[in-house]
């Protein structure tokens, strides 16, 4: 069993094919696209972390995707992830949160739709979407969305990231933390 990360499908969105340049002439070309990217990798009994923004519109939409997708989806919900929508099909979800919190060797994992700023320590990390294409802003922000430069030069546009993707990430992440805390001290004490 495997565990993923994504976020920001925006699966039946029109506007999202011109807002990040996605490679498709249609948004059932792109829906076709993503559901096979994600049915390639994703067991039926794998967990997906999916952090928002799943589907755009009515539960008409929701109806079509999700019955398409393997593995037990967790959802972080997005800005557009309609609640009204959301509570009429709760059963397609393992569980619908606003956040998820997860401790992994040490390590605080905060599942959240946004990037948040969780400090500069070595075992706290903002797994989040929202963003896009655009980069975070800090050293233990994640951005998993599909269109991001980590899920691009890891795994590719438009699919999942793995968690042992993800911890190897947060290892790298970890000592450039600890290098700028290092740095940080030392230039304090420098100071006096």
């Amino acid at each position: 069993m495997t565990i993923w990360y994504t976020s920001d499908t925006h699966f039946s969105h029109k506007n999202i094919l011109q807002h990040e340049k996605r490679p498709f002439c249609s948004i059932e070309e792109m829906d076709e696209a993503l559901i096979d990217n994600w049915n390639r990798h994703v067991g039926k009994d794998d967990t997906v972390y999916h952090l928002g923004d799943f589907v755009f519109g009515g539960i008409s939409k929701w109806e079509k995707i999700m019955p398409c997708l393997k593995g037990k989806i967790h959802l972080v919900v997005g800005n557009h992830d309609n609640d009204k929508v959301l509570k009429k099909i709760p059963h397609y979800f393992e569980s619908i949160e606003n956040i998820i919190v997860k401790k992994i060797d040490k390590q605080h994992l905060f599942l959240f739709h946004y990037p948040i700023e969780v400090g500069l320590t070595p075992n706290a990390y903002s797994i989040h979407g929202h963003i896009h294409s655009r980069p975070s802003n800090m050293i233990n922000q994640l951005n998993v969305g599909v269109d991001s430069d980590l899920t691009k030069e890891k795994v590719g546009f438009g699919n999942l990231i793995p968690e042992d993707v993800i911890l190897r990430e947060l290892l790298i992440r970890r000592e450039v933390v600890l290098q700028l805390r290092g740095s940080s001290r030392g230039d304090r004490h420098r100071d006096k």
